[in-house]
């Protein structure tokens, strides 16, 4: 397809067309801010978990579900609102989702109750939806082919750092308690930053919907949400209530329900061509292995996140502030793996880059053992932190790169947007079954309680991380010519 069909008129390729550098790179600032908050209010819920539980009297379940359930609804949603993008216009979707997101992160600050926060939470999930996939929409709509790689090298370290910056900001936050907020304050920050945005799209941002507008498909959308809170719900509610019947059965339900979904995308492809996720993508080679090894590596961080942070505000007393401290090696980390050791590795070993950075995420791991084991060593515990970040930093970009290597160039939009879905699915997943390990060995009665819980969760990462070496080693061998 040449530019001058993506630029037909009306469409938001013909608006970008006359577009100056300045007003390109500013429109690019505002949705680059937009995508930081995303992904910032992904992790930074994880130092004020423990105050949360503290101020509202939160259950376990009800706290892995704050983390969680924002996850969720932004996973099963995301293809959708990429879907809305092209059939109602990127900009329209994107003050949408901004201005909801915004509302929501409110009404997340202000929530009076657990019940309150957990539905605030899948709300803003919702939102990001909507707002996430307009960004890079938007850039492949305002920048041409040659120029979309710098701009995506941006995004790429953004995302890396932003989501290790989110427990720093947050354990700041906390404790400089501003108005007696606490923790709330991890939520309002997103109200200035969510205007600026807002506004900043609004005047900036192109009109006009996609050159090919499809339908959405809404059943294929239902499906997933049900089938995903099929898997989830049991595995957080479960430990908590002893396994009733009922969340077994839903567990179990969960087959079936993958059997109905995988059957009405392959009959709606068949039909009308617009599945929410075309299944001929799963049957490229590539796709399938980055698909999997996603699955195994992604749950990593969250997971540890979270166990860590009850481990270490909880079981050692530390401040939000210290666990900001803490916390800090990682975005240092990510850093060094995305913008400096990322780039020579690749140039000397290629994708095989993401085994190396899969060996430093199990080392620091088990660094991070060792660290907790006994009195703690805050400088194994710093080293073992930073280890986390490098590995972040270089099993992301090289994942996505070989994932979505061979994608048709027809197909790269839905692609991409299952390929971060199943990112979310995985951080989700992640959160957890880390959670159903540490809370089953919890014994809350003694501090070296959550200590011993944090370490039985240490297998159950590795072993993950093992499954997705494995399918990182195919995956390399797929990728030679």
């Amino acid at each position: 397809m040449t530019e001058a069909v993506t630029s037909a008129e009306g469409s938001a390729h013909h608006a970008a067309a006359s577009y100056s550098h300045r007003r390109r790179t500013l429109a690019l600032i505002a949705v680059a801010l937009a995508f930081v908050i995303d992904l910032l209010d992904t992790t930074i819920v994880n130092v004020a978990v423990p105050s949360i539980g503290a101020t509202l009297h939160a259950p376990k379940a009800a706290l892995e579900w704050i983390v969680a359930g924002y996850a969720t609804a932004f996973a099963v949603l995301l293809i959708v609102g990429g879907r809305l993008g092209d059939s109602h216009g990127y900009r329209r979707m994107f003050l949408t989702g901004i201005a909801a997101f915004t509302a929501t992160s409110v009404a997340c600050g202000l929530a009076p109750d657990t019940l309150s926060l957990q539905v605030a939470r899948l709300l803003q999930g919702a939102s990001a939806a909507l707002m996430v996939p307009q960004v890079m929409a938007l850039v492949q709509v305002m920048y041409p082919p040659e120029e979309r790689y710098k701009v995506y090298t941006v995004f790429g370290f953004l995302g890396g750092f932003s989501a290790a910056l989110g427990p720093i900001v947050g354990g700041l936050l906390i404790d400089a308690n501003w108005l007696g907020l606490g923790w709330r304050l991890t939520f309002l920050i997103n109200l200035p930053l969510g205007v600026i945005s807002l506004v900043a799209g609004a005047l900036l941002l192109p009109p006009g919907r996609g050159v090919h507008p499809v339908a959405v498909d809404l059943r294929g959308a239902l499906l997933s949400v049900v089938l995903l809170f099929a898997l989830l719900t049991p595995l957080i509610e479960g430990p908590s209530r002893d396994w009733p019947p009922a969340l077994v059965l839903m567990l179990l339900a969960a087959v079936p329900l993958g059997w109905i979904t995988w059957r009405h995308l392959l009959k709606r492809q068949a039909g009308h061509g617009d599945a929410l996720v075309d299944p001929a993508l799963f049957r490229l080679r590539k796709v399938g292995l980055g698909l999997l090894c996603t699955l195994c590596v992604n749950p990593i961080m969250p997971g540890y996140l979270l166990v860590m942070t009850f481990a270490l505000q909880t079981g050692r007393g530390l401040t939000a502030s210290q666990m900001a401290y803490a916390c800090a090696p990682i975005a240092f980390g990510a850093m060094t793996g995305i913008t400096l050791l990322g780039p020579r590795l690749n140039r000397r070993i290629g994708v095989r880059t993401l085994l190396a950075g899969i060996g430093v995420s199990a080392t620091s791991l088990i660094l991070c053992a060792f660290a907790l084991d006994g009195d703690l060593s805050w400088p194994l515990l710093l080293a073992a932190q930073y280890g986390m970040g490098i590995g972040l930093g270089l099993c992301g970009p090289q994942l996505s790169f070989a994932t979505l290597r061979d994608v048709p160039v027809a197909s790269a939009g839905v692609a991409a947007g299952l390929l971060t879905t199943v990112q979310q699915v995985a951080a989700a997943f992640g959160v957890a079954l880390a959670g159903l390990v540490f809370f089953h060995g919890l014994d809350a009665t003694a501090a070296a309680g959550y200590q011993r819980a944090y370490l039985h969760v240490i297998p159950l990462l590795l072993g993950l991380l093992v499954v997705g070496a494995l399918s990182a080693g195919r995956l390399v061998k797929a990728m030679r010519p």
